[in-house]
């Protein structure tokens, strides 16, 4: 009898902390017993948006690039327990992984924050950069605030066959 109380506890005690997360994705399936969102959730409303309002500049002025224009070069930086770097040259991984992130919208804004980093690093012709970078899988905007993506998952299967093809990659799985 008293495993079945504490186990009843520990799912209401689940329930409530999913409920009162600072995760806006938690958050957005929350709703309170009126049937209207948190006054914290209509701050952070549970809509898309396009990726690129979230954007600088700079990374705008990237994912408004024509196809003839593409950077020459793309570099994923994985940075977890430790630094790794992958890189290709191949033209259209490169326009795949931009056409992704045109589509990639942002679903809420994320109060949690991870200590592993994710950086594209796209590499022009002349040698400029221009980097996005994720903290987790949550995209770091122009307002250093984190964001939680909506239909990013292509994107990561790219990005991870980048990996998947480096041949330092292929020498340290042999």
């Amino acid at each position: 009898m008293r495993m079945r109380r504490v186990a009843a506890l520990m799912i209401v005690i689940c329930i409530l902390a999913g409920c009162t997360s600072t995760d806006g994705s938690l958050r957005a399936s929350c709703t309170e017993s009126s049937g209207e969102f948190s006054k914290q959730s209509q701050e952070n409303p549970p809509t898309s948006r396009p990726l690129s309002d979230y954007c600088t500049e700079e990374q705008r002025e990237l994912l408004d690039q024509t196809q003839e224009n593409l950077p020459t070069e793309l570099i994923f930086h994985d940075w977890t327990e430790t630094t790794t770097s992958y890189k290709t040259t191949d033209g259209e991984t490169i326009f795949e992984i931009l056409q992704v992130l045109r589509e990639t919208t942002v679903a809420s804004k994320s109060f949690v924050r991870s200590t592993d980093r994710r950086i594209l690093e796209f590499v022009t012709e002349d040698g400029d950069t221009c980097s996005f970078e994720f903290d987790g899988g949550k995209f770091q905007g122009a307002d250093n605030e984190c964001y939680v993506l909506s239909g990013d998952n292509e994107l990561w299967k790219l990005v991870w066959a980048i990996r998947e093809k480096d041949p330092e990659y292929q020498k340290l799985i042999r």
